[in-house]
């Protein structure tokens, strides 16, 4: 006998803004919000357990996390830029 849930278990990951969109972002057109610097599609080289977060998906050129962000006061998602 099946149980019914009331709340499936989601089985997708989540979506982000561009999948949402239907559009692909070049990972060359990604940069760090705050330092402008142009950003790898690699997780950091490091990274501060403390922040209590997941270990982030992009990082600068030299493996670092990626800048804190002023408004959070934790690293920064990486922003399109417009071409």
């Amino acid at each position: 006998m099946a149980h019914q849930y009331e709340h499936p278990i989601p089985t997708q990951p989540t979506r982000t803004a561009a999948d949402a969109l239907g559009r692909f972002v070049d990972p060359e057109d990604l940069v760090c919000p705050e330092c402008g610097e142009q950003v790898r599609c690699e997780p950091p080289g490091y990274w501060v357990v403390a922040w209590g977060l997941p270990a982030a998906g992009f990082s600068h050129q030299d493996a670092s996390a990626l800048c804190v962000a002023r408004s959070t006061g934790r690293p920064a998602e990486p922003v399109e830029i417009g071409r």
